[in-house]
């Protein structure tokens, strides 16, 4: 008993010692942060959450391959959601009839029931999953085009300073 408990932390261990639990944030550029509720990119020592404030970011630019893929990450995650619940809202129904009908033709029902639900359920993973891709992309395509060197000079008290960010 004691070896397998011994193998099963050296297995964990050997999965998972390349990971990481932090972020790097490069301040100079957009970075997309994944959560699973909600999505976050950190702009300027500003942290954004949400369509509302994505929509803001994105729209300003007037770059339309931005918004386009904004566009998609937004109809991607609403579409997605749509088929997750409605896949598990099958997949609980097929159970049901399964478990507490009699006959081979509900039975049959059931099961085709449960399928439809669980593909349904894959299919809406799948498109929330893109989504969050189609988000990343407008992120590196921002910093690609956007995240160039920038100059100021400051004045502060009776001291100037001049800044350059690569």
């Amino acid at each position: 008993m004691k070896f397998w408990k011994l193998l099963c932390l050296i297995i964990l261990i050997v999965c998972f010692k390349n990971g990481t639990a932090q972020v790097k944030v490069d301040h100079r550029q957009m970075n997309y942060i994944f959560n699973p509720k909600p999505n976050s990119i950190f702009y300027n020592d500003t942290l954004y959450k949400g369509s509302r404030e994505f929509s803001s970011l994105f729209y300003r630019t007037h770059d339309p391959l931005l918004i386009h893929f904004y566009e998609k990450h937004q109809s991607n995650k609403i579409w997605g959601n749509i088929a997750s619940i409605i896949g598990s809202l099958a997949t609980a129904g097929g159970i049901i009839i399964i478990s507490s009908v009699n006959s081979s033709r509900a039975h049959t029902n059931g099961w085709i029931l449960l399928g439809a639900g669980v593909s349904s359920s894959i299919t809406g993973t799948f498109l929330i999953l893109q989504g969050q891709r189609n988000l990343a992309m407008a992120v590196e395509i921002f910093n690609q085009k956007y995240g160039r060197t920038t100059a100021g000079i400051g004045i502060s008290g009776n001291r100037a300073g001049f800044v350059i960010n690569f």
